[in-house]
């Protein structure tokens, strides 16, 4: 079996060869983009476009040609792309998840979102032959979990991973924490980026100059698996208010820690409320200050709850390599 992964980038490719590699030899897998499909002359048996926009227009119009059955995967990003467009266009999208042989969510909220926009038939046909799979971890983590302690929190360290961008909310952090201290409880924020993340701007330079002024938040940059594992360990909190992916979200709880994360996104749903972190509106410095003490009160609790979570088998790519091999049979019936 032949199948053509259809990526936007490099940071697909490497999502992709994590499941990959362990699927059966006989299964062969080629890359391209959505611009380099226009000169594909070899063949496939199925096209796996791993994102709606793009990738998958790029599949809808080589499988209608080659009568091909194709699979498509829905980014976190596919939905702001949907509700920008105008009507005509939504059709246009609309009918590349109609004509899929299979749809792939990759978030609970994606399922929600597009039951509420989608015309019904459409949606209909859709969630007829959907499936939910979360965007898996590397191995690493999972071969080294990890708990806290189970005990309440006296000093609250808080972390961030990813870009230091307006989307990072990390001055309504700074807010929330400073409200904290008002109130005489000691709290900490460290930001981290990894080179993948770093996106220079003006944002990112006033964080990094506002860390050099501050004993309670600093800045900090790994590149590699032990530092950035080191760095989850050493913290209580993760915050996350803007995801396109959700593995720093699978990477803190195989650490470990809950997760503070924004309502309605990747990581909204993945876990009952409450059970792993909590949604909470990260522009609004109030409602993130109370979630924190809120987490910080019952950290005993939702760490045995975590713990519960282990080995979180939803981030296996082991069992996702099996499951995509399911899909693309599926697709070939």
């Amino acid at each position: 079996m032949k199948i053509l992964h259809i990526i936007s980038n490099e940071k697909d490719r490497t999502r992709v060869e994590r499941v990959a590699k362990y699927m059966p030899e006989t299964i062969e897998h080629q890359y391209v983009t959505p611009i380099e499909m226009a000169a594909y002359q070899s063949c496939a048996d199925v096209i796996h476009a791993h994102r709606w926009f793009g990738c998958g227009q790029a599949a809808y119009t080589y499988a209608s040609a080659k009568q091909i059955p194709y699979v498509v995967d829905v980014a976190q990003s596919d939905l702001d792309s949907y509700r920008k467009l105008f009507v005509f266009n939504k059709k246009n999208a609309e009918n590349v998840l109609f004509e899929t042989a299979r749809v792939v969510f990759t978030s609970p909220s994606q399922e929600d979102f597009l039951a509420q926009h989608l015309p019904s038939k459409v949606a209909n046909t859709v969630f007829a032959k959907s499936s939910l799979l979360y965007e898996p971890l590397e191995s690493s983590w999972l071969e080294n979990l990890h708990i806290h302690p189970p005990t309440a929190l006296v000093h609250i360290k808080l972390l961030y991973v990813g870009p230091f961008v307006e989307e990072s909310r990390l001055d309504d952090m700074l807010h929330a924490m400073k409200k904290l201290q008002k109130r005489n409880y000691p709290v900490a924020l460290t930001a981290v980026e990894t080179p993948e993340d770093v996106v220079d701007g003006r944002y990112r330079q006033k964080m990094l100059a506002d860390a050099l002024k501050s004993d309670c938040f600093k800045t900090l940059q790994t590149d590699s698996f032990e530092g950035l594992r080191d760095i989850y360990r050493s913290h209580d909190i993760l915050i996350l208010p803007h995801a396109e992916t959700l593995h720093r979200y699978a990477e803190a709880l195989s650490q470990g820690l809950p997760v503070l994360y924004a309502p309605n996104g990747i990581c909204d749903g993945v876990f009952k409320e409450g059970q792993a972190g909590y949604a909470v509106n990260p522009k609004n410095a109030d409602d993130l200050a109370k979630t924190i003490l809120n987490v910080s009160d019952l950290f005993g609790t939702i760490e045995q709850q975590i713990m519960r979570l282990h080995p979180l088998g939803l981030f296996d790519a082991k069992e996702q390599a099996r499951q995509w091999e399911h899909l693309y049979e599926n697709a070939l019936r």
